[in-house]
């Protein structure tokens, strides 16, 4: 990722719609698995970037230790002056990190273009305690990749067959895997066909601003709104598409696996 980028997501991802989206998203998942073992969770956070999920991890009662990892040295400057429980570590390269976590997650880090999206996977799958969680959120469908994709160094986008057969590779069942930011799809699929009639596609200039940038109150607030109307309706309606897929993979028992 560019370094400019880990200063734009510092500063914005305790306010942006889309990360608090997805927050609210992880954290309903997390309060229920919480409720499912009757006790608070032990819960790593692979690629944790600047920090801030790990940040809202640590206000909640359902979670009883939140620590992380990540390979940039900018973002680790953030997150430990944060004061948050971070180590230095590529998520291709985790076999140093303690294991028996109830929960894994990781967000947005299998489709960086330094990762090996299969020995990540094993990697946090070797990271859970048996019958442990792991919840992976990645940028979904190819024909999204745009500009920041570039920008942050992404790599891939994910469907959800594959990501399901990846998560199985590393011996994880697949419980949940849903498309999200569903109702905003088509008006961004929209918007990059237009600016690749009138540009030069995704490529992207290493110079130019960053994209993710805080909208107007006013409208940061009716996104957020939005998001979460579809997190709500997801059960009873159809996502059959979206910018993001997010997947919930168990590692079975031990007396699952003989």
């Amino acid at each position: 990722m560019q370094p400019r980028e880990y200063e734009v997501m510092a500063a914005l991802e305790q306010g942006h719609w889309w990360y608090r989206a997805l927050r609210r998203r992880l954290l309903k998942r997390l309060e229920r698995e919480a409720h499912r073992r009757g006790r608070p969770l032990q819960v790593f956070d692979a690629g944790c970037g600047t920090g801030g999920l790990l940040q809202e991890l640590g206000r909640c009662p359902e979670i009883a230790r939140a620590e992380g990892c990540d390979l940039h040295p900018q973002a680790l400057d953030h997150a430990r002056a944060r004061g948050l429980a971070v180590r230095r570590c590529s998520v291709n390269e985790l076999d140093e990190v303690p294991a028996g976590w109830d929960v894994v997650l990781s967000v947005d880090v299998l489709y960086h273009r330094q990762v090996i999206p299969e020995r990540a996977m094993a990697g946090m799958a070797g990271l859970l305690a048996p019958g442990g969680l792991l919840l992976l959120n990645v940028a979904a469908m190819p024909g999204l990749a745009r500009r920041h994709d570039q920008r942050v160094m992404g790599a891939r986008r994910f469907l959800p067959d594959g990501l399901r057969l990846l998560a199985a590779s590393a011996g994880l069942r697949t419980e949940e895997l849903t498309y999200w930011n569903s109702w905003l799809t088509p008006p961004l699929w929209l918007w990059l066909r237009l600016q690749r009639l009138t540009a030069s596609g995704v490529e992207g200039d290493g110079d130019a601003p960053s994209e993710l940038t805080l909208p107007p109150v006013w409208l940061n607030g009716s996104l957020e709104k939005l998001l979460e109307l579809e997190r709500r309706l997801a059960r009873l309606l159809p996502l059959p598409w979206g910018s993001s897929l997010l997947l919930a993979a168990r590692k079975p028992m031990a007396q699952e696996v003989c």
